[in-house]
């Protein structure tokens, strides 16, 4: 077979900065490095949204980067060093200026496959300071606000948004606690209804 260059991004391997070549693994052709021998096994983004109640309004914003001025649960990507809570409670701050004081849990998983990554985005239910009143960045987010649950139609807000919201309060779903796991590594975050 002949070796091809990384179609996916840099041509470099992210371990030792090799050339990485196109060569079957596994039953697929991945990008891999003849030097270390690194494997791409996936291109992927991990997401976190923050699904925040105050009495019976919903924290809400406004983007200001694309899609610009939808309104959306505040959202972001997770960084190489993050976990899945701390890019939430990062997330939730940058966007709104507000501290997350309870992260409860998981209560929704999206998957969407594409050509050129594999997205995965989580919501987590979780409180904030009852104290803070949010406020945007002005970059990411242009207007931050608990809205009216009863009053959603009133912004622009995403439909995947909007289902989130309604649905979340139509059933209550039981959030996905992070749990601990005696013995087992102790950098790992586990999550589960047990």
């Amino acid at each position: 077979m002949a070796e091809l260059a990384n179609d996916l991004g840099s041509p470099f391997c992210p371990k030792c900065g090799g050339r990485t070549i196109r060569k079957v693994v596994g039953g697929r052709e991945r990008d891999t490095c003849p030097d270390c021998g690194y494997t791409q096994y996936t291109v992927a983004t991990i997401g976190i949204g923050a699904l925040v109640f105050r009495g019976d309004s919903v924290l809400l914003v406004e983007r200001g980067i694309p899609p610009v001025g939808i309104w959306t649960v505040p959202s972001g990507f997770l960084e190489q060093d993050d976990d899945i809570t701390s890019a939430l409670v990062r997330e939730v701050k940058e966007e709104t200026a507000l501290d997350v004081t309870n992260v409860q849990g998981i209560v929704i998983v999206r998957n969407t496959v594409r050509t050129d990554k594999n997205d995965l985005y989580v919501v987590m239910l979780c409180d904030v300071d009852e104290h803070q009143q949010p406020e945007p960045d002005g970059r990411e987010s242009t207007q931050a606000r608990f809205v009216p649950t009863s009053e959603l139609d009133t912004v622009g807000i995403s439909e995947f948004s909007r289902w989130i919201v309604t649905h979340y309060l139509h059933h209550k779903p039981t959030p996905m606690k992070m749990i601990t796991i005696p013995g087992y590594r102790a950098d790992a975050k586990v999550f589960g209804n047990f």
